[in-house]
């Protein structure tokens, strides 16, 4: 394949399952011999960053834009040889080697892709919807269990913090998206689809 490699963007609010999602649609793809490269948004928050007095760590502004854009045109190049990795649980940054020769980038995230639409050539928009009792499931169990994270504080943010930063910024990604998912199954089988064609 000759040419920038084609980035795909799945967004959506906290816990819609965009990284569940993204991973079966780059299985999905290799099984059709398609290899993908995945980039989180999540890997790009910033370091001693003071949290934002309304919407904590739930707005774009957490995230470092320059780095994640000068990722995404490295990767899709073909130029970068490793990607940033955020440890969600200490907060600290690791790089870690790019050890694959890809075909498809996607990118995937709640806060980052706002700033990249209109700057950054998106090959796709795809955006999650999920039920908000389901999220708020989903992430507060997540939350405890993966980032060590005591229940009460993840239930105050989510309700201080994290609904409030999804009206502001999530939400008006829906109207941008090319592909709305309230079927994650069928989803992607559509998006794959669009992948296959696109390449």
């Amino acid at each position: 394949m000759t040419g920038e490699v084609p980035v795909f963007c799945i967004c959506g609010p906290s816990a819609a399952g965009k990284t569940t999602f993204t991973l079966a649609i780059a299985k999905g793809l290799a099984n059709r011999g398609i290899t993908c490269l995945v980039i989180s948004c999540d890997n790009y928050y910033r370091i001693n960053w003071q949290p934002h007095p309304l919407f904590g760590f739930d707005t774009v502004d957490a995230i470092d834009m320059d780095m994640l854009r000068r990722d995404l045109v490295l990767t899709s190049r073909r130029q970068a040889t490793s990607l940033r990795f955020y440890d969600m649980r200490y907060r600290h940054v690791v790089w870690r080697d790019i050890d694959c020769n890809y075909e498809v980038i996607l990118l995937e995230g709640a806060y980052g892709p706002q700033d990249l639409i209109g700057d950054f050539p998106l090959a796709g928009l795809t955006y999650l919807h999920q039920s908000l009792l389901l999220r708020l499931f989903r992430r507060l169990r997540r939350d405890v269990r993966e980032r060590n994270r005591p229940a009460k504080v993840v239930v105050r943010q989510m309700l201080r913090e994290m609904l409030p930063g999804e009206r502001s910024f999530i939400h008006p990604l829906r109207r941008q998206a090319d592909l709305v998912v309230s079927n994650p199954s069928r989803g992607v089988e559509i998006l794959i689809h669009r992948i296959l064609n696109a390449l």
